[in-house]
């Protein structure tokens, strides 16, 4: 079977997995060994964040570092033997055909493209702009023959001067039914956490939408999420808990590192 049929086929299997009130729950990763851990906890597939990845290498997440991201998503996606979907920021201001090529050459049968407009840095990209992008990304997948699965984020609630979820929804549902006639998977509001909110989207768009957690997460999938990203949140965990771990050995504490130095 050829590259790009392994391809086609994984990017159907992620795309099944998005179910409405069934959601994916993603442990974000930023490179192979997180991957594989995620994997051995029984992750079905692997997501990418864009900020992790770039602390993880020491640059920024702000559109510009598309080699750097793109070489540790070719590590990541040549060491699992599953679907990988990728934050890949706002498409490094590729046109649609090379964002397809790179993303397929990569190993990579999902991604994540923000409305975020780069050139300012706070404000959005125009919806209708932002809408052809995602068709024009839509088309070259399609003729690539690897459906590429699209997961649209919108940035509205994040770039509201309150970050109110409900101030932003307006914005929320324009782009998201904007960005669904181009032809995305799944949108992604970002900010979107509230259950009651959620399930408002979800009526409204009868689509499937990407949220960020809550507690308990149990509520998300009553309101019919499909997707749950926790993004840069477990690379958080890892050096937090590294920091602690450390501080505590550095003042005598040598029951801080119990296995085996190898």
């Amino acid at each position: 079977m050829s590259q790009e049929k392994d391809l086609a086929a994984a990017a159907e299997r992620l795309r099944e997995l998005h179910q409405i009130g069934q959601p994916l729950l993603l442990v974000n990763v930023w490179d192979v060994a997180s991957a594989q851990a995620v994997l051995a906890a029984g992750s079905p597939v692997v997501a990418t964040s864009s900020v992790a990845m770039a602390r993880a290498r020491g640059g920024t997440d702000d559109n510009r570092e598309r080699d750097a991201a793109f070489a540790q998503l070719r590590a990541i996606a040549s060491a699992v033997n599953v679907p990988v979907t990728a934050d890949i920021e706002g498409g490094y201001g590729m046109a649609p055909d090379a964002l397809v090529e790179s993303l397929i050459a990569a190993g990579v049968v999902g991604c994540n493209i923000e409305d975020t407009d780069y050139a300012p840095g706070n404000m959005l990209v125009p919806a209708e702009e932002q809408a052809a992008y995602l068709a024009g990304i839509r088309s070259a997948a399609e003729a690539a023959g690897v459906r590429v699965v699209l997961n649209a984020r919108i940035d509205a609630i994040i770039r509201h001067p309150d970050r109110d979820a409900a101030l932003a929804l307006e914005e929320v549902l324009h782009r998201a039914r904007l960005y669904l006639e181009a032809g995305v998977d799944c949108v992604y509001p970002i900010g979107l956490s509230d259950p009651a909110l959620t399930a408002q989207v979800v009526s409204e768009l009868q689509a499937p939408v990407n949220v960020n957690p809550s507690d308990p997460l149990g509520a998300l999938a009553e309101a019919g999420a499909a997707r749950i990203s926790l993004g840069g949140g477990p690379h958080g965990w890892m050096v937090r808990e590294l920091e602690a771990r450390t501080g505590r050995l550095l003042a005598g504490d040598a029951t801080t590192f119990s296995t085996p130095a190898n």
